[in-house]
């Protein structure tokens, strides 16, 4: 189990451009989920992006970040020059991300918009999703709607790479409790894995410490867990190739174990 999975659900805690059930408001997590993720080397993660595409010798000049939240995978991206573009579906993190991104002096164009159904201005070269977006779909209805999506959103010959979690199959069965405290805020998050649904359900209950009154929330998140086969003929189907499956940070291949699996698809070529 990877240290950051420890200190949070391995999930993003947070709306994740798509409507996950029984959840509630997405709001107040915006407010500090940059504490909680800064443990996340998103360059670490870009230059994984950068070693698969190479791999395959592919070029991007454009990239998409799906469920990009308050930025901190999107600006990374702009660093190294590429034209970028993140979309979620949550107001409140893509303003945080609008201001950092201009303080940094980046610019970069934030959607916001439902990965099921969002459509960009010009089509991109790469689109990239990681920490668990796509297990916020629940239904693969929906999942074969959000690639379709991308699928319309990419250049001929375009990559797509995103990330699915497999954790909670290597979790106990009993429920997990773990807890976060800072000066800022106070979280309780309870995990279990209901292994008939293939969901994984993390209740949050916190409160944000201000100078008067404090402010409890509480949020419901669920993932559901896709087998590889499914995912990839879901692909094959809307008309991506499947250049491989691994570890991530990994060229290896994923196995039982392997808690986090990287897809790498390319947008197939219509034939003449």
């Amino acid at each position: 189990m990877e240290a950051s999975d420890l200190r949070l659900p391995a999930s993003d805690l947070y709306y994740r451009g798509v409507k996950a059930l029984d959840t509630t408001s997405y709001d107040k997590l915006a407010l500090f989920y940059d504490l909680l993720m800064q443990g996340i080397d998103y360059e670490a993660w870009v230059s994984y992006v950068e070693e698969l595409i190479g791999h395959f010798q592919g070029s991007t000049q454009s990239v998409a970040d799906l469920a990009c939240g308050t930025g901190n995978s999107t600006i990374p991206w702009s660093k190294r020059g590429y034209s970028t573009i993140g979309i979620d579906l949550s107001a409140e993190m893509l303003e945080i991300a609008r201001r950092k991104s201009a303080v940094q002096g980046y610019a970069i164009e934030f959607q916001q918009g439902d990965l099921r159904s969002f459509e960009l201005a010009d089509q991109v070269d790469l689109a990239v999703c990681f920490q668990d977006g796509f297990n916020y779909i629940l239904d693969s209805k929906d999942l074969a709607a959000a690639f379709q999506s991308v699928f319309n959103n990419l250049h001929q010959e375009g990559f797509f790479i995103f990330d699915l979690n497999y954790l909670p199959r290597l979790m106990p069965e009993k429920d997990e409790i773990y807890t976060a405290e800072e000066e800022e805020y106070a979280l309780t998050w309870r995990t279990r894995y209901m292994e008939k649904e293939q969901l994984w359900e993390i209740k949050i209950t916190g409160k944000i410490i201000g100078d008067g009154e404090d402010e409890h929330f509480s949020e419901t998140h669920r993932e559901k867990i896709y087998e590889s086969e499914d995912v990839w003929l879901l692909l094959t189907e809307l008309g991506f190739t499947v250049l491989g499956t691994y570890q991530a940070f990994t060229f290896s291949p994923p196995h039982e174990g392997t808690p986090r699996v990287v897809y790498v698809a390319q947008k197939s070529i219509p034939e003449k």
